[in-house]
């Protein structure tokens, strides 16, 4: 089973091993912060149990950098490294899921980078909850 943390981790790995010279925040940080910086939300948009054995999941990713100076050109570039960064997939707990929908926005100098994440998971049963029943005892009344 894939957990959000892990993608978290995976997506964290690949911005540190392609950019070791940007720090990565937390969304919690609001100001204060050095550039330049990416922070990472992820954001659930669908979960289905499509059977008792398997879920479906869609995720946004979203990627906001903070330039060193806030300038288009910069935000252009990095765009084109963080596509070559991350490649097609993204590797989690080895499995590879497909970067979806790739797309940007820039928006007060910030370059947000986007993708989706879509993939079936399978469900963990806890076996003392959802043991199957074997026997069945009927009574009957008599009124």
């Amino acid at each position: 089973m894939i957990r959000l943390t892990d993608i978290k981790v995976a997506i964290n790995s690949v911005l540190k091993d392609s950019f070791p010279d940007h720090k990565r925040y937390a969304d919690e940080i609001k100001e204060g912060f050095d550039r330049p910086c990416f922070f990472v939300q992820i954001i659930p948009v669908i979960f289905n149990y499509d059977t008792v054995n398997f879920s479906s999941n869609k995720l946004m990713i979203v990627i906001n950098y903070f330039s060193r100076d806030g300038t288009d050109l910069e935000n252009l570039k990095m765009y084109d490294e963080l596509k070559q960064a991350f490649g097609t997939t993204l590797a989690v707990q080895g499995r590879h899921l497909d970067l979806q929908d790739i797309r940007t926005d820039t928006t007060d100098g910030v370059l947000q980078f986007k993708f989706d994440l879509d993939f079936f998971d399978g469900i963990t049963k806890d076996e003392e909850i959802h043991e199957l029943m074997r026997e069945l005892e009927l009574t009957q009344r008599s009124d």
